[in-house]
C-alpha cells in the first residue's frame, strides 16, 4: 500500500490482513523487562508521563498565584472524563493480564489526573465565574453545567472507545495530546494577555509535541508499531506536525504578548513569568 492509499484508506492494516488494534497484550510484549526495546519503550512512557504531570504542575501553580488558568472549562471537562475512565480501563487490564504492573501504575495515574482535574473544576467556580459565566449566575448552575459537559464528554468518549474496538483506550489517548499542545495556545491567542500561561509551560508544551509525535521512540509506537508506526499511519505524525508547530507559535506568541503586571488580579505578585 502506497503512501495515498494509506492516506485515503483510513485505517492501518496488517500483512495478513487483519487490523492493528491495540490490546493489553501489546503493552505486556512491548514492556516487558527483556523484551527487545523494552528500555526504549519505557524510557517514551516515562517522558510522557513527566510532561504529563507538567502541564497540570505549572498551571496548578498559576491557578493559585494568579486566579485564572490556561485551560478553557470544556477541556477540563473532557480530561476529568478520560481520566476517570482510564482508572477502569486500566484496573481491568491489570486483572486480565495477569497483574502486569504497568497497568496498576497507569490506574493510579489516572486516578492522580482526576484528582487534579477535580481541583482545576472547583477552581474555576470559585476563581474564574466572572469569566466564564454571566453575573449573578448561582454556584448550582456553574457546578450543573460542569456536571453536564464532563457527562457528554464521557459518554461520547465512550461510543468513540465503541467505534475504534479500543480496548485500552490507546487510539483514543493520543487526542489528550493533541489538545493540550494547540488549545491552550488558541485561548491565549483570544485572550490577547499573558495571565494563566507562563514561558515554562509554553516550553512543556513543545516538548509534549515532541515527546509524543517524533517518529524514532514516542509512547504509542513503542506500544504498537504496527499502528503507530510513520509508514503505517501517516496522519498521526502530520498531526503531529500541526501541534508542534501551534505549539512553538505559542511560544512565540507569549515572548510578544505584553508582559504580566506586577500584581496580578488576585493581589499576589506573579511568580512564573
Amino acid at each position: 500500500m502506497n503512501i495515498f492509499q494509506k492516506l485515503t484508506y483510513g485505517y492501518s492494516m496488517l500483512a495478513d490482513g487483519s487490523f492493528a488494534d491495540v490490546s493489553g497484550q501489546d503493552f505486556v510484549d512491548h514492556l516487558s523487562i527483556g523484551a527487545p526495546g523494552w528500555v526504549g519503550a519505557w524510557v517514551a512512557v516515562g517522558l510522557a508521563v513527566i510532561f504529563g504531570l507538567l502541564v497540570y504542575v505549572f498551571p496548578v501553580i498559576m491557578t493559585e498565584n494568579e486566579h485564572i488558568q490556561c485551560y478553557p472549562l470544556w477541556l477540563h471537562c473532557f480530561y476529568w472524563a478520560a481520566d476517570f475512565m482510564g482508572i477502569w480501563v486500566f484496573i481491568h487490564a491489570w486483572a486480565k493480564y495477569d497483574h502486569f504492573l504497568l497497568f496498576l501504575l497507569l490506574a493510579i495515574g489516572e486516578a492522580i489526573w482526576v484528582a487534579m482535574e477535580t481541583y482545576c473544576l472547583t477552581r474555576a467556580v470559585q476563581y474564574e465565574h466572572s469569566i466564564i459565566w454571566k453575573k449573578g449566575t448561582s454556584t448550582k448552575t456553574m457546578v450543573a453545567e460542569i456536571v453536564v459537559l464532563t457527562l457528554f464528554c464521557y459518554l461520547c468518549l465512550n461510543f468513540l472507545r465503541f467505534e475504534w474496538h479500543d480496548e485500552t483506550m490507546w487510539k483514543f489517548w493520543i487526542f489528550t495530546q493533541v489538545l493540550v499542545t494547540t488549545v491552550p495556545v488558541w485561548e491565549m491567542r483570544k485572550r490577547g494577555y499573558k495571565s494563566g500561561n507562563c514561558l515554562a509551560l509554553s516550553i512543556v508544551f513543545i516538548c509534549v509535541a515532541l515527546v509524543s509525535f517524533n517518529p524514532w521512540i514516542n509512547m504509542w509506537l513503542a506500544i504498537k508499531p504496527e499502528f503507530f508506526s510513520l509508514q503505517a499511519n501517516p496522519w498521526y505524525y502530520l498531526t503531529g506536525l500541526f501541534c508542534l508547530a501551534s505549539a512553538i507559535y505559542g511560544l512565540y506568541l507569549y515572548i510578544k504578548l505584553p508582559p504580566k503586571e506586577d500584581v496580578m488580579g488576585s493581589g499576589k505578585k506573579a511568580i512564573l513569568k
